[in-house]
């Protein structure tokens, strides 16, 4: 390929299919001309390696193009606890702005690439691009309030809190222009069970509850919603 092809089909912020859910979303085109000469684009993990860990210096927000993420944190005993799951076109790294140390530790669920914007940038670009700053503190406040919710989740029934999960997952997905009915689950269900705060043993039970209701159906991890409507009525229950 010539260098001017791979110029002109390289993957931008002006050209990626995530601007609009991304840190672009609510820039003008000259803010995202901007941010496209600062950000780091490609950048690679493979399934089980850390993108950073608790305790490392602050380095920058991270933007997932693919593949999956669980972030962690850990108790006094040092036991794992998993805080969220992250999708493509979502971010993270926030956890680490306020004291410029990371509270929690990024693990890929699967291969992801990412684009990674650094924090010297981040500076300079809060300073110099008016949007920018605004859709910082937006995706601050939209951490905030996935916090809220899962609190709030975890006053529910087991049944509920399942329920939720895989709802939630759903919406994520058709957001971000992926199947909303059908889509593989990279997370364990000892994973989800630790992220919903019941025994891995009660997920396995739910969801064979939910396939024999005929709502579900899970096969290698790939689950399929057959019924929608009758999995959120279940939850409102």
């Amino acid at each position: 390929m010539s260098n001017a092809l791979a110029t002109k089909t390289a993957i931008t912020c002006d050209n990626c299919n995530l601007d609009k859910l991304c840190i672009p979303k609510g820039l003008n085109r000259s803010e995202v001309g901007e941010l496209k000469l600062l950000v780091s684009r490609n950048n690679i993990r493979q399934k089980g390696e850390a993108i950073y860990h608790a305790g490392s210096s602050f380095r920058g927000i991270i933007a997932l193009r693919s593949g999956s993420v669980k972030l962690l944190s850990f108790d006094r005993h040092g036991n794992e606890i998993v805080v969220d799951f992250i999708l493509p076109g979502e971010l993270l790294g926030f956890d680490g702005m306020s004291l410029q140390v990371h509270n929690c530790t990024a693990i890929a669920l699967e291969t992801v690439n990412f684009c990674h914007l650094p924090t010297h940038q981040i500076e300079a670009l809060t300073l110099n691009t008016p949007g920018f700053y605004q859709i910082l503190l937006q995706r601050s406040c939209n951490q905030f309030d996935v916090q809220v919710q899962k609190m709030m989740l975890s006053r529910r029934s087991a049944e509920e809190r399942v329920a939720s999960f895989i709802l939630h997952i759903s919406d994520r997905l058709k957001i971000r222009g992926y199947s909303e009915l059908e889509f593989r689950l990279t997370m364990s269900r000892e994973e989800i069970g630790n992220h919903l705060g019941i025994a891995h043993e009660t997920v396995s039970r739910i969801v064979h509850h939910f396939q024999s209701l005929e709502i579900i159906e899970i096969k290698a991890r790939q689950l399929k919603i057959i019924n929608k409507k009758k999995l959120f009525s279940f939850y409102k229950e």
